[in-house]
């Protein structure tokens, strides 16, 4: 009874262990191309950083649309001096005037007053001769009392000074750069989300140039290991024959030379096959231990090939287009704000400021604030030329992007023409290379037979099989230059793009 339940609990550990080596195998996924567009499009780090690029463009945009705000700012500041402060350089002497003198309204001296004779008299010195105030060499009529202020004793020992300023300052014109830079920001994002559009676009090419070279190495390991079998077959049926005495020992060593340059291409092969799986593997995010690829990915069905692209989309829908218009924009705004600096700009300013010593109560050992409001122009007048020279070379650079933009257009359409060459031309390969494989089939065939008739050589046999190998690698070729060369088309006409994703 123990021992039954002994090998109970032995099955069901086996079954367990086997259970969980066998989830990896079974959730390996069989991988389309449609799938491996998908996980490129979603995992691709290029893409990532495309993305990346457009989001900080959307925060570039949005940080230039704050200079139509006003900015507020805080600042402070410490001052230590060495000598003392002395504002008077000689003593002053400050006129007495009566209190009749003063205005009670105002609190301030009125000159009026000295024309009540008696309050001149009391005031200002007369002349005894003609009667009227004395005057010094400057023409001001002599007070009798003056007031003595003495330069020494007006002295500021505050060596330590302190200062701290709120700011608001809002701009009322700048000449429109603010208006431009806006402007240049907006199209850089639209130049960023483009350039998201082109950079999947491109990683789509890449993703389905990997994905071909994967199969057709995939399809000549398959290839390979045909050829291996035919040679294992003709170098056991050769032995045969040897020990027969029907052919020599040279002829089976030939054979066998080739059966081991046979195991060297399916080497070869493999090691190919599997560098390819770790390029697919890196374009669309994934370990290339996880890909696994049809082995009836390849359509041998050459009449699908002749569907003809015809993209709706024309040349200016682009992505490089768009790209190129959204940066000759730019110039456009780049010679505006070269051409504003002809203008003055005007800022409005204002904001409360504190200071210790306080200026405003004796200059005493504690802050003292005051408010202040105004306005700011600023207007070059003369530059040397610098403003003139660099509004000539942002019209240069205008200029030179219309070119860029004109020569893109061209070479656009001549890339179209030359994909369009291309994809018939691979079109027209695969057909000769079809023929030309089932040729060589047919012929190796008849080598063989005739070779067990004893009506051929073995070299001819030989070399009936290499040209049938050569013959099938050259067809495998050209199947996968017809799927790789429309995508080319496609990415030229703009037909890729209906499967980019946004």
């Amino acid at each position: 009874m123990k021992k039954m339940n002994s090998e109970k609990i032995l099955l069901i550990c086996f079954l367990t262990v086997f259970s969980l080596l066998a989830v990896p195998i079974s959730a390996q996924q069989v991988l389309t191309l449609e799938e491996c567009r998908k996980m490129a499009l979603e995992q691709n780090k290029k893409i990532r950083m495309a993305k990346e690029d457009a989001q900080m463009a959307c925060l570039t945009k949005k940080a230039a649309a704050t200079k139509y705000l006003p900015s507020i700012s805080l600042n402070g500041g410490y001052l230590r001096t060495n000598k003392t402060l002395k504002p008077l350089g000689n003593d002053l002497f400050l006129p007495v005037v009566p209190f009749n003198a003063i205005d009670p309204q105002t609190g301030e001296f009125n000159p009026a007053s000295l024309q009540d004779p008696a309050t001149a008299l009391n005031t200002l010195v007369i002349n005894p001769q003609t009667g009227q105030p004395l005057l010094d060499a400057s023409g001001n009529p002599v007070f009798k009392n003056y007031a003595l202020l003495p330069s020494d004793k007006l002295v500021f020992g505050n060596k330590n000074s302190y200062y701290t300023r709120l700011s608001v300052n809002q701009p009322l014109f700048t000449g429109f750069k603010i208006t431009e830079a806006n402007k240049i920001a907006q199209h850089a994002e639209n130049i960023a989300k483009e350039n998201v559009v082109l950079t999947q676009a491109e990683v789509l090419v890449k993703t389905d140039e990997a994905y071909w070279r994967t199969i057709s190495l995939q399809e000549k390991v398959r290839l390979a290991n045909s050829y291996e079998i035919l040679l294992n077959q003709l170098v056991a049926d050769l032995e045969n024959m040897y020990t027969e005495g029907i052919i020599t020992r040279n002829d089976l060593l030939k054979a066998q030379v080739s059966q081991n340059e046979a195991k060297l291409k399916v080497m070869k092969a493999e090691n190919g096959l599997a560098l390819s799986k770790m390029a697919l593997a890196q374009i669309i995010g994934t370990e290339d231990e996880d890909i696994t690829l049809s082995e009836k990915a390849i359509d041998k069905d050459l009449s699908v090939a002749y569907s003809t692209i015809t993209s709706e989309n024309p040349i200016d829908k682009r992505a490089e287009i768009i790209m190129l218009k959204e940066k000759l924009a730019i110039t456009e705004s780049g010679k505006n704000i070269e051409r504003s600096k002809f203008m003055p700009d005007i800022l409005l300013t204002g904001g409360y400021g504190w200071m210790n010593p306080n200026p405003y109560n004796g200059l005493k050992k504690e802050f003292g604030g005051d408010w202040s409001i105004g306005v700011v122009v600023s207007m070059p007048i003369f530059t040397w030329g610098e403003r003139k020279h660099n509004l000539n070379t942002a019209h240069i650079k205008k200029r030179k992007v219309q070119l860029e933009l004109d020569e893109a257009r061209e070479m656009i359409d001549l890339q179209i023409r030359q994909n369009r060459y291309k994809y018939n031309e691979s079109i027209r390969k695969a057909e000769l290379t079809q023929l030309s494989k089932a040729q060589a089939e047919e012929n190796m065939k008849i080598a063989k037979e005739n070779l067990l008739e004893g009506r051929t050589r073995l070299t001819e046999l030989l070399e009936a099989q290499v040209q049938w190998e050569n013959a099938s690698s050259e067809y495998i070729d050209a199947l996968i230059e017809i799927k790789t060369t429309r995508s080319e088309l496609e990415k030229s006409t703009g037909e890729i793009y209906k499967y980019v994703g946004n």
